[in-house]
């Protein structure tokens, strides 16, 4: 595995998040630049939430955009959705993994009472259905959508001239947006958070694909300081 000095690092992360996978990675890795991006924002979906008992978080979004906890429980994706939501008023449980994890730790406690996957407009993963099918009473509530954003003049002349370009991909969506963008980002090496985002960035035809061995931001980081020297 090929390593980079002083690589350049694209961070399309909204800003809290690009910050803090920032602090994670310059803890774990040699020196490198960072071109800050945003691929996309967020805006409230304007939607009547009905009385719920359980929250079901697969973003930390959906816990920006949720009622207060108020002492319920609340089952997350993994852990920094699940510190969100303990910041919120919920009774955190987390996952530690992907979809997958999630719908099989809620299939294996059973909540009784009402759940609801407060959720953006496009979610994968089909969580709410596959607990549907398994007979727990689950309702999606759309709380926010995403809206993409393109590069600022500056940012697209530090990425025409950026070497040893490296694109940390934390969603599919992410993928979407940023190969519309009219600057060229093939050719540069990629680090994906699962299987899925991978095989989505293969439209980049990246040189380089690591995926993480954690589905967090933990995993995303030490995975990208793999490829820095």
């Amino acid at each position: 595995m090929p390593r980079f000095e002083n690589p350049t690092i694209l961070i399309t992360r909204p800003a809290a998040d690009a910050e803090r996978f920032l602090e994670i990675l310059r803890a774990e890795s040699g020196r490198f630049n960072a071109i800050m991006c945003p691929a996309f924002g967020f805006e409230k979906v304007l939607t009547k939430t009905s009385r719920f008992d359980v929250a079901v978080f697969t973003s930390r979004a959906g816990v920006t955009f949720a009622p207060a906890g108020e002492g319920r429980t609340a089952y997350c994706v993994g852990e920094s959705t699940a510190q969100m939501a303990l910041d919120a008023g919920y009774v955190p449980i987390s996952a530690n993994g992907t979809a997958n994890e999630l719908v099989a730790l809620i299939l294996g406690q059973s909540p009784a009472g009402s759940l609801h996957h407060i959720r953006g407009e496009i979610s994968r993963g089909n969580v709410t259905e596959r607990l549907m099918e398994q007979g727990i009473s689950c309702k999606d509530v759309i709380a926010y959508r995403k809206f993409p954003l393109s590069p600022d003049p500056s940012a697209t002349e530090a990425l025409r001239s950026a070497t040893g370009l490296i694109i940390p991909l934390f969603s599919a969506e992410t993928v979407s947006i940023i190969a519309n963008w009219t600057i060229p980002l093939d050719g540069h090496s990629v680090v994906a958070i699962s299987d899925v985002v991978a095989e989505a960035a293969q439209a980049l035809r990246p040189v380089i694909t690591l995926v993480s061995e954690q589905p967090d931001m933990r995993g995303m980081a030490a995975a990208t300081a793999r490829l820095i020297a």
